[in-house]
């Protein structure tokens, strides 16, 4: 029992119950200042690896600071990843100063000649760095990030809202920060499952709420659950600013002619797609460790399964349409391999997947009938989530022709401006809109659209060899990996990863915080999976 009771348990668990209890109005805002201090304390004392997996444990239940309304998006997920950033920097320094053969410090003092001090200097400085970014000369990950980093540095010079642009870009900084600590502590594979079950945590965390909207909404009106969440929860984990906006416009409800609407679940995310697309993101996490933990299996295949659910009942259109090219390219492995049984799992994530959007269809009826028992009003509404996935075809359809008009003034805007673009984190500039428009989450509803439209087609074409690298690491891992468990991440992530960037031509999710941060973790574990576990002589 006291192995339960650890300092880094007693700190997350009290994040879990000042979460909760703030997010739900009972203790002041402001008690979250006072578990981020506290944090902050563990994470300087504390071995680097448990601050790691606390930070990676915490992403969905990562909040707005209420310092002032100019820092009113000021989100703690922010100076904890600083924090680690920064303690894991001092102990990177020490373990390489201590090594003689490798050592910053290490005969500086003995170089009589103060141009063999520069080079000597130098030469360890460059050693460093590239110990830090772990890369080799085939490493184009880095180099690419780098690259695309000083793209959108440069796009600011072009920028209408200079302000928008650097914040964006301090934001890409600050997440890029956990990829690199990520990958550098997971240098061996105890430390990939421990990351594994922090991001499994987080994604439990977030299921956790998911059922919870679920369950509310059969006894509570939806316009009640709609004032209560946006005034309340969104005000502490996002700031009285989106509270506001989402108290009158969100995309949390499905709206139908013929039929009141019904809820697409969203969890802690501001909207619906950001929850579907960290959904995908959780399943091959989830479904790795249900092929390492035997015991467990039956659980993590349950939390898969959920995970699921809550792609198909975010209502999200664009993740239900992009499934297909995954289940072709799955189908078509399986008819060449011989070694089918990874696939096999593959295969039938996707099949549960389709097996909850066929049970979903008798959800809606449901859900009438206990609101026509709610409010004593009763009807003939018998709408099924089909007429919602009929509408992906329908260009009459207010949300398509919306997409629609936005795309065509990406397009216009990319070829009048190829180079640099209106400028990172501009986007308003596209569609005319003053500032404020960013807050409500202007995008084009489109990943690549917008990267092109904001930084140019130069950092587009770095986006995408990123993406690409991505791919082939996957690929390597799951062709070339000495251990089962870890080529079925291989084998998932890339699956899942093409899936999300079929996403990604209907939404920009991929860029919500809390998305783009498990994404991170979970591409630098796979990257560390390809230096440790993959037979360098076939890499």
């Amino acid at each position: 029992m006291r192995k339960f009771f650890t300092s880094l348990n007693i700190i997350f668990g009290l994040e879990i119950i000042v979460v909760a209890l703030a997010a739900a109005g009972l203790i002041p805002r402001e008690a979250i200042l006072v578990w981020t201090g506290i944090a902050i304390f563990y994470m300087i004392f504390s071995p680097v690896r448990d601050s790691l997996w606390l930070v990676v444990a915490s992403i969905p239940l990562a909040v707005a600071l209420p310092v002032n309304d100019a820092f009113d998006t000021l989100a703690n997920w922010r100076i904890l990843i600083v924090v680690l950033f920064l303690v894991w920097l001092v102990k990177e320094i020490k373990i390489y100063c201590s090594s003689p053969s490798t050592s910053l410090c290490y005969a500086q003092d003995k170089l009589e000649s103060r141009t063999e001090k520069k080079y000597f200097s130098m030469n360890s400085l460059r050693s460093f760095t590239r110990s830090l970014m772990r890369g080799d000369e085939s490493d184009y990950l880095a180099i690419a990030a780098i690259i695309f980093l000083l793209i959108t540095a440069l796009s600011i010079g072009v920028a209408d809202y200079k302000i928008l642009a650097i914040k964006k870009l301090l934001f890409l900084i600050n997440i890029f920060l956990l990829f690199l600590i990520t990958r550098n502590l997971t240098r061996d594979k105890e430390a990939i499952l421990k990351v594994w079950q922090a991001a499994a945590i987080g994604g439990i965390t977030a299921i956790a709420v998911a059922l919870v909207q679920f369950s509310v909404i059969l006894f509570v009106p939806l316009i009640d659950f709609w004032q209560f969440w946006a005034s309340r929860v969104i005000g502490f984990f996002y700031g009285q600013n989106l509270a506001d906006l989402l108290s009158y416009s969100n995309t949390w409800f499905a709206y139908y002619q013929s039929a009141p609407p019904t809820l697409r679940l969203f969890s802690v995310f501001p909207d619906s797609h950001s929850f579907a697309m960290f959904s995908l993101i959780s399943v091959p996490i989830f479904l790795s460790l249900a092929f390492y933990y035997r015991r467990k299996k039956q659980f993590f295949w349950i939390m898969a399964g959920l995970a699921l659910l809550g792609a198909v009942f975010s209502g999200s259109r664009g993740v239900w349409i992009s499934a297909l090219p995954v289940a072709a390219i799955a189908i078509y492995f399986w008819l060449k391999e011989t070694d089918k049984e990874m696939l096999k799992k593959a295969i039938f994530s996707l099949m549960i997947f389709i097996f909850i959007f066929l049970f979903s269809t008798i959800y809606p009826p449901i859900f009438y009938k206990i609101q026509d028992w709610q409010t004593g009003q009763y009807s003939s509404s018998t709408i099924s989530f089909f007429e919602r996935a009929r509408s992906i075809s329908d260009l009459d359809e207010m949300s398509n022709k919306g997409r629609l008009e936005i795309w065509r003034n990406s397009l216009t805007s990319i070829a009048q401006k190829p180079i640099l673009g209106v400028g990172l984190g501009n986007f308003v500039s596209v569609i005319n809109e003053s500032a404020s428009a960013a807050k409500k989450g202007a995008s084009a509803h489109n990943l690549y659209l917008d990267i092109a439209s904001e930084v140019g087609v130069l950092g587009l074409l770095i986006l995408l060899l990123m993406f690409i690298d991505i791919l082939r690491t996957a690929w390597l891992v799951w062709r070339r990996s000495q251990e089962p468990h870890f080529k079925f991440f291989g084998l998932l992530f890339g699956l899942y990863f093409i899936w999300i960037l079929g996403y990604s031509f209907f939404d920009v999710v991929l860029l919500n915080d809390k998305v783009l941060l498990l994404f991170m973790v979970s591409a630098a574990t796979l990257y560390s999976l390809r230096n440790i576990s993959c037979d360098p002589e076939k890499i």
